[in-house]
């Protein structure tokens, strides 16, 4: 997301305040000292809206990115597909990009890939290993009625203390039921599940496999164990011999083979890994390895995962709104929640009040609207559900709701209220979070576009918990997936040594007063207004 100017200032800027009486931002660099001629590096992450490919350079950080879009079809009355093929195509090409820019720029050739991708999204594929039929999008909603389906079958808090998952449309096992029913013919020839990161690897490769964060997305993978659930798989008429390989952090699926050696413009043989889910990498390209730590991921939808050391599988989780996963190294678990309208609020405001403007010139004007306002809080309160509220407390009728507007208010207000009330929702979460694993968060990273809003960062780092840092690196999914490359070559001898090559980060402050002013907006007015709510609907 696009929303103005860097929220970090130059690096020559000395902790300058921002505007408004903002945060201050303070320069920490992950990154050493160029290590001399090391071999390069590549990241891929197919992601549901682009395609990303990183080179990196160890010491030196990413020279080089290349973006392919990914192409979604869609369904008549509902339903939304990609085509094998062109993930295929798209990716390759990404990936061939970046090969051709090592040896352009005269940099060492690489000495590994490393993929990761979208979770959820897959496909069969029979006994040659070639894909049948489509793959279906994450957010594909068809196989509703086998998601409440598979819940009366195993209980929705059974399913939750073996999966960490929420009987929910998305993840794959309803896929499964829903192509077998639907798609027989190809579910007949399914000799081996595929998903998107362990497709491109078996094109790359020859060879199936995956990592565990992946894995625990399918709803059919027992997180505390790290295995296929066999009881579960087979509800789908399958077995766990029917799914990918679960190998460990930077073990390689394989070799490059000769034939994608030549399409790619690398030696075959080169060590090919499988990342892991690209949120989930994320957090290794920003360093938030540590149990406690917490990356926000904020776009148009805002994710929070905070780190543990085993899995959280209390059923208060599950009713909460919260998920537990496999993170993408072996020893660590993650809990997660989202807020599918964050960044969202913000395009419908600027769709709403600033539509006639051209596109070009939208994000400009939201944010010189948000200069116009007052140091924050901003006076009314909104409660940014655009679609629903996932977590805390699931609620899908939650709606967009502006409170205690007065005539004395315009535009620039109401701009600042809508940031202020997604960094509100978001310290809501993360106090649930800490509530619910009984974890002292010190530390908060932030990435994704959302970072560039001045005001959205100065009102996180006013409302907490912890300190709060950005990271620097836009495509961290990308980022993740060389590191593990870079375990899988052998350029790194362990995840510490990786970790040298994360992502740099930006420390985020705010003055005493605003964060005051904020804790108390938020304490006083904002929370217990959610609150209210939630007992309207007989939720708290």
């Amino acid at each position: 997301m696009g929303y103005g100017r860097p929220a970090h200032c130059d690096r020559d800027c000395g902790g300058v305040g921002t505007p408004h009486g903002g945060s201050a931002v303070r320069h920490h660099s992950a990154m050493p000292v160029q290590r001399g001629t090391a071999p390069t590096l590549i990241g891929l992450d197919v992601g549901s809206t682009s395609i990303k490919a990183v080179l990196l350079s160890p010491g030196r950080g990413v020279v080089h990115v290349a973006r392919r879009p990914t192409v979604t079809h869609q369904v008549r009355g509902g339903g939304a597909f990609h085509r094998p093929d062109e993930i295929l195509e798209s990716a390759e090409s990404a990936v061939a990009e970046c090969a051709s820019a090592a040896l352009s720029g005269g940099l060492a050739a690489p000495a590994g890939i490393g993929i990761s991708s979208m979770g959820e999204s897959g496909v069969p594929v029979d006994r040659r290993g070639a894909p049948v039929g489509d793959i279906l999008a994450w957010h594909d909603p068809r196989p509703e009625r086998q998601a409440a389906w598979i819940e009366r079958q195993i209980g929705a808090a059974a399913l939750f203390a073996r999966t960490g998952l929420r009987p929910e449309v998305k993840y794959t096992l309803p896929k499964l039921l829903w192509i077998r029913e639907q798609r027989s013919a190809e579910f007949t020839r399914l000799n081996r599940w595929a998903g998107v990161s362990e497709l491109v690897g078996l094109a790359l490769t020859g060879k199936l496999a995956t990592n565990a964060s992946l894995a625990c997305r399918t709803m059919a993978f027992d997180v505390t164990a790290r295995a296929w659930d066999a009881e579960l798989l087979r509800l789908a008429s399958l077995e766990p011999s029917n799914m990918p390989e679960v190998v460990p952090l930077g073990a390689a699926v394989g070799g490059l083979g000769e034939a994608a050696a030549r399409r790619l413009g690398l030696v075959a043989g080169l060590p090919v890994a499988i990342a892991g889910h690209d949120h989930i990498v994320s957090t290794l390209a920003a360093g938030v390895v540590r149990p406690g730590d917490v990356l926000d991921s904020m776009g148009s939808a805002e994710s929070l995962t905070l780190i543990t050391t085993r899995p959280i599988l209390a059923d208060e989780v599950r009713r909460t709104g919260y998920s537990t996963g496999c993170h993408v190294t072996d020893d660590l678990w993650y809990v997660g929640g989202g807020l599918s309208s964050s960044g969202a609020a913000i395009e419908w405001f600027i769709d709403t009040f600033l539509g006639e403007q051209p596109a070009a010139d939208r994000y400009a004007a939201f944010t010189a609207l948000l200069a116009r306002a007052a140091p924050g809080p901003a006076e009314p309160i909104v409660r940014p559900y655009l679609r629903g509220r996932t977590a805390p407390h699931r609620d899908a009728s939650a709606g967009l709701e502006f409170e205690g507007i007065h005539e004395g208010h315009g535009l620039p207000e109401l701009a600042a209220a809508v940031v202020d009330g997604a960094a509100y929702h978001v310290r809501w979460m993360l106090d649930e979070l800490g509530r619910l694993t009984a974890t002292r968060m010190e530390r908060v990273r932030l990435s994704g576009g959302g970072t560039r809003n001045r005001r959205w960062v100065t009102a996180k780092a006013s409302l907490g918990p912890g300190r709060l840092e950005i990271v620097r690196a836009e495509e961290a999914g990308a980022l993740g997936a060389a590191l593990v490359a870079g375990l899988a070559g052998g350029v790194y001898g362990s995840v510490t040594d990786a970790l040298a090559d994360a992502s740099p980060f930006d420390r985020a402050t705010a003055p005493a007063t605003i964060r005051s002013r904020y804790d108390d907006a938020y304490l006083d007015r904002w929370l217990p207004a959610v609150i209210i709510r939630l007992r309207q609907g007989g939720q708290a």
